[in-house]
C-alpha cells in the first residue's frame, strides 16, 4: 500500500493541492468538502429528524427531494475527499480514524436504503414505524460520527 500512497501523493494535482499557496488549492478544495458535508449530512439530518417526529407538519413525501440534494453533496464530497486524501496519502493512509470515517460513511449509505424505501413507498405522515424511527436515530448518530472523525483526521496527522 505504501507504494500506492506514494504514487498517489506524487501526482501533479496532489502536489499542487498540498504545496501551493494559492487559495484555489487546499483551502478551496477543503471549503468545497465542508460545503458538501453540510449539504449531504444536513439533508440526512432533516430526513431523520422528520422521521423521528420532530418536524410533524412536514409531509413525509416532501422528503423525496432531499435525497437528490443528499447525493449531490455526497458526490461533491467523494471528489473533494479523494483529492484531499491524495494530497496527504502517505500520512492519512496510515491513520485508523480515516478508516473509521470511511466505515461510518458506508454505514450511513446502507442506512439510507431502507429509509429511502420508506419515504418513496406508501409512507404515512402519521404513522412512522418504530423500525424506521430507530434507523433514523442511528443515522443521526452515524452522520455526526462522520463529521467528527473527519475533523479528527486533521489532528491525527
Amino acid at each position: 500500500m505504501d507504494a500506492y500512497f506514494e504514487w498517489l501523493q506524487g501526482l501533479r494535482l496532489s502536489m499542487w493541492i498540498a504545496e501551493s499557496e494559492s487559495i484555489w488549492a487546499f483551502p478551496f478544495v477543503l471549503f468545497l468538502h465542508s460545503a458538501g458535508m453540510g449539504v449531504s449530512a444536513g439533508s440526512a439530518f432533516v430526513i431523520a429528524l422528520r422521521l423521528l417526529g420532530l418536524a410533524g407538519p412536514v409531509p413525509v413525501s416532501s422528503l423525496r427531494v432531499l435525497f437528490k440534494i443528499f447525493w449531490a453533496g455526497f458526490f461533491l464530497n467523494l471528489v473533494t475527499g479523494s483529492i484531499l486524501f491524495a494530497a496527504h496519502a502517505t500520512i492519512t493512509g496510515h491513520i485508523p480514524i480515516y478508516y473509521a470515517k470511511l466505515t461510518l460513511i458506508l454505514a450511513g449509505m446502507l442506512l439510507s436504503v431502507p429509509i429511502r424505501g420508506f419515504v418513496d413507498g406508501e409512507a404515512s405522515d402519521s404513522v412512522i414505524p418504530a423500525s424506521i424511527r430507530t434507523l433514523a436515530g442511528v443515522s443521526l448518530v452515524v452522520w455526526i460520527g462522520v463529521i467528527a472523525t473527519g475533523r479528527l483526521i486533521a489532528y491525527a496527522q
